[in-house]
């Protein structure tokens, strides 16, 4: 704990701790207002002491730049590092909360919204849940813990005040957009197909038969198949949200090399 009472370890910590705040205040699970400012600023406190401590053993060392522009911009490269991770977070959660959106549109669950305590928007029933189910296997694979191990190497790849764009992000982060979005419509796939075919099907028999209004028997049919349907290949769902989410430390690690 020397490291508050001498300014050269001092020193050596702050930029740890700049980095690893703006991390934890960019980290949705952490920047919802369900989790109060105090408790944010003393889980990057003690998140930056044991990163201080794992680089002093290896004998890695920051310093802050030794002019206020310097620092300035620095601080912007911090800024820019925290968003990169949120963006990369941000990508693997979208993905099982746009099918699950979708589905919702399609099985008149559209308007049943629920406020999410983390993003604090409203999102359909669905959505919310899917988003929910990727939380739980986020923790159960122990990608939290690949969160905070990307947090300690990124100070290994992208020194504290130093990180530079590299031009191929751009393209790096469309192909990471155009793979989530596969996904999305891997998951809501054949909820889709099926709905759409009961549509058809009764678009067929109103035309048949038009004095019956099948519309008032279809919706039910609708809603039944869809909730079988998401019911019976749930595991399927599971298993292609896992294997997504088993790349996000790959990702991470590629993202944080094209911040070098």
């Amino acid at each position: 704990m020397d490291v508050f009472w001498n300014p050269e370890k001092f020193l050596q910590f702050l930029p740890i701790f700049i980095r690893t705040s703006f991390f934890i205040f960019a980290v949705p699970m952490f920047s919802s207002q369900v989790v109060i400012p105090i408790i944010r600023l003393g889980l990057s406190f003690s998140v930056a002491l044991a990163i201080y401590s794992g680089l002093s053993s290896a004998g890695i060392s920051f310093s802050l730049p030794v002019d206020l522009a310097s620092i300035f911009v620095g601080i912007l490269s911090e800024l820019f590092i925290s968003f990169l991770i949120f963006l990369i977070i941000r990508i693997f959660l979208t993905a099982p909360q746009l099918s699950g959106e979708a589905m919702s549109y399609q099985l008149g669950y559209g308007f049943m919204t629920i406020t999410n305590p983390f993003e604090e928007n409203p999102l359909s029933v669905i959505s919310e849940f899917f988003f929910f189910i990727s939380m739980v296997i986020f923790f159960v694979l122990d990608l939290h813990i690949g969160f905070f191990w990307g947090l300690k190497e990124s100070f290994k790849m992208v020194p504290p005040f130093y990180a530079v764009l590299n031009e191929r992000f751009p393209e790096f982060f469309n192909e990471k957009i155009s793979e989530s979005f596969a996904v999305s419509v891997q998951i809501a796939l054949p909820i889709l197909l099926a709905t759409f075919i009961v549509e058809i099907s009764t678009g067929i028999v109103s035309r048949t038969i038009p004095q019956f209004n099948i519309f008032v028997v279809g919706f039910p049919i609708k809603i039944l198949i869809g909730l079988f349907l998401l019911a019976f290949t749930f595991d399927r769902i599971a298993f292609l949200i896992g294997e997504f989410l088993k790349k996000f430390i790959e990702v991470l690690s590629d993202s944080l090399k094209l911040s070098m």
